[in-house]
């Protein structure tokens, strides 16, 4: 779906439910609004995308705490943000951010991850492992 339906909703539902279980959660927003975990985190975080630009995108002088962010119930929140809409493909900032995830050994202990907004980082040819 499109716009307004409630995908960050369910997505942010989904991590609580799956948190309350006593799943360590990791949920990713892929949209250049960065908001898919406000209702989580109670703020706007700071994209992958800005924070990798601000490094001139050496990840290596990054720590997880600078692009990750605790939610509700320990669920763990990551934006990573993107082109505004009609002017590119996300997909290529979602790769990044799992590539970032992964060298900082981030996914290992996580038992579910959830994507918000999937659909929209699907283009050029690129989908998500």
């Amino acid at each position: 779906g499109k716009g307004g339906i409630g995908k960050s909703t369910t997505s942010s539902n989904l991590s609580a439910a799956f948190s309350k279980l006593g799943k360590k959660v990791l949920q990713i927003g892929c949209d250049p609004k960065h908001d898919s975990t406000f209702t989580l985190t109670h703020k706007m975080v700071p994209t992958v995308i800005d924070i990798l630009e601000e490094v001139d995108f050496h990840s290596e002088e990054l720590r997880p705490n600078d692009f990750m962010f605790e939610g509700f119930n320990g669920v763990m929140c990551v934006e990573s943000g993107g082109p505004p809409a009609g002017t590119g493909c996300g997909g290529y900032v979602t790769g990044q951010t799992v590539k970032l995830l992964k060298e900082h050994h981030l996914l290992e202990d996580t038992d579910v991850v959830i994507f918000d907004v999937l659909g929209d980082v699907v283009c050029g040819g690129f989908a998500m492992p």
